[in-house]
């Protein structure tokens, strides 16, 4: 049996071929995007992933990104972060790196989710300044809305804590340096674990056949 039976043929022929030395402005096609989309939401290992955006040529700073640690608050409490939360942290991370790509960017910040699992350790640890907090909240009521995990009868997260919407212009200032602190720490962790050399199929190969090769929890790193 194939083991990489569930990788489209076209996707992996697409990423082996890379960019063409008579057009190096090659890049991914919208389907192939498409098709990593896909991919992502069949629960992919994010180390397969990683390794197809090296065979595609990505950025080495999307490919670290993608596949660094979760960044969470240093708590006693780090087993209380819902596997959901986990999830979805590497989810919205490879669709933010894919909008990049489109876009012909490399960002600065990390995502809400992102934001959302490493503030919800540190409200466990000690009362927050309120900025922190609306940020907590406007960061919480994305997620719960994107990742459909509000109860059936609320539109928003602040009708469940009895609270007023919060905009973004509140806490844009706030989100950007602590998002921009986690994706800097959780590219640089994945610098140090070797991560942005050339990779071949042998290696995404490798991975898929044998999931031993990936931790079953996502590896944790402390922001400080």
């Amino acid at each position: 049996m194939d083991q990489l039976s569930f990788i489209p043929e076209e996707l992996v022929r697409t990423l082996q071929q890379g960019k063409d030395a008579a057009n190096p402005d090659t890049r991914c096609s919208s389907s192939t995007l498409e098709m990593l989309r896909l991919l992502a939401s069949l629960d992919v290992p994010k180390e397969l992933l990683a390794c197809m955006l090296e065979m595609a040529e990505f950025s080495i700073h999307h490919v670290r990104y993608l596949v660094g640690p979760l960044v969470l608050h240093r708590s006693l409490w780090g087993d209380a972060t819902p596997g959901w939360l986990k999830v979805a942290c590497v989810q919205d991370r490879f669709e933010l790196i894919l909008s990049e790509y489109e876009q012909e960017q490399v960002g600065d910040y990390a995502t809400p989710t992102e934001v959302l699992a490493y503030m919800m350790l540190a409200t466990m640890e000690a009362p927050m300044h309120r900025n922190y907090v609306d940020l907590y909240l406007w960061s919480g009521n994305e997620v719960m809305k994107k990742h459909n995990r509000l109860p059936e009868n609320a539109t928003s997260f602040y009708e469940l804590i009895g609270g007023h919407p919060i905009e973004f212009s509140t806490v844009k200032n706030d989100f950007q340096d602590l998002s921009r602190s986690i994706r800097r720490s959780v590219v640089k962790h994945a610098a140090q674990q070797g991560w942005g050399k050339r990779r071949n199929r042998k290696k995404a190969e490798a991975i898929s056949v044998d999931p031993a090769q990936v931790s079953d929890q996502p590896e944790q790193v402390s922001l400080f």
